[in-house]
């Protein structure tokens, strides 16, 4: 069980930002959800219930990840804290909270509300209340659980997948996004390590599946991001989060490093070199500046030594106590 517990490095609290677009549009459906995350030894997920007069808004249980551990553990250690948040995008002041603390794990079944509440239809779609803007609205869940025996890093980012991606077998080891297996072929195709430390330590399917899919969300970041994206404050802590999360997961990166370098940094690099040419165009200019200067100071001394040899001619140095004369010797 120690070993294990080593082994499994998971996110024991998370948050997860769930902005819907074209929410108005959304209403057609009996329940829209979104993506599913990981906290913890379980996945969540956020739905959505629209109608009228109310909209219901839950937060569910998807599903038990290492339902063997948790039985080990003492009764009293397993809880955890459930927060659902619909924001307020304009002032904050009128965000909707409903949040739950010491959740009993073991009465948490699956596909049941941990967490739930109900706003009137028009309260969500009243402009001034700021739950919608540009018909966008932006739901939260924060997850904490508590004390499961597990290896505990809140630094971790919060994992998630995709609920309506096809998923598809990677070499035997997990079943992995559509969208991040030729990713993740290629670079274990090239850097085969990837795979052998993963077998070698004989690595749970869970595990192999968080690992891998954080190392292809991290490949499929950089392939498909623009220079341009890195401005953001956001786009640069997932890829910083992404990263942190796949050095943990996997032991040698330095292939990898750079570019994830590179990219984090560009923008700061980008900024010293455009300062750095600034000072040289600015130096240069005065280098002109000087040199014309001495030029001109170059003419002037030239000139200068011509009167002064003119001016020497005929010139007898006299010692200041001599008599000035008057030109009869007596």
């Amino acid at each position: 069980m120690e070993k294990e517990q080593q082994e499994v490095n998971v996110l024991t609290s998370g948050k997860f930002t769930w902005t819907i677009n074209n929410f108005s549009s959304q209403l057609w459906f009996k329940f829209f959800y979104s993506d599913t995350f990981f906290v913890g030894p379980y996945s969540w997920q956020i739905a959505i219930l629209p109608g009228m007069p109310n909209i219901y808004l839950r937060g569910l249980l998807v599903d038990r990840l290492y339902a063997g551990d948790i039985d080990n553990v003492p009764v009293g250690s397993r809880s955890l804290n459930f927060k659902l948040s619909l924001v307020d995008q304009l002032h904050g002041k009128s965000t909707i909270i409903n949040e739950r603390e010491n959740i009993n794990i073991h009465q948490l079944k699956t596909g049941v509300d941990v967490v739930s509440f109900r706003v009137h239809s028009d309260l969500v779609f009243d402009r001034k209340n700021g739950f919608l803007v540009n018909d966008t609205g932006i739901v939260v869940a924060e997850v904490s659980v508590n004390d499961l025996g597990l290896d505990h890093d809140q630094n971790h980012p919060c994992l998630v997948m995709k609920s309506t991606a096809l998923f598809m077998d990677f070499r035997g080891l997990c079943k992995i996004e559509n969208d991040y297996v030729q990713l993740l072929e290629n670079s274990c195709s090239k850097y085969p390590s990837l795979i052998e430390s993963h077998r070698k330590r004989k690595r749970s399917q869970r595990f192999n599946q968080l690992s891998f899919t954080t190392l292809g969300k991290l490949l499929h970041f950089l392939k498909t991001k623009k220079v341009k994206d890195m401005k953001s404050d956001d786009a640069c802590k997932e890829l910083q989060d992404l990263w942190e999360e796949a050095e943990i997961r996997f032991d040698d990166l330095s292939w990898l490093e750079p570019h994830v370098k590179s990219a984090l940094t560009y923008f700061e690099n980008a900024a010293k070199v455009k300062k750095l040419k600034a000072n040289v165009v600015d130096l240069e200019e005065k280098a002109k500046t000087l040199k014309a200067e001495v030029i001109a100071i170059d003419a002037v001394l030239e000139t200068t030594k011509k009167e002064l040899a003119k001016a020497e001619e005929g010139f007898v140095a006299r010692d200041l106590d001599d008599q000035l004369g008057y030109g009869i010797i007596p």
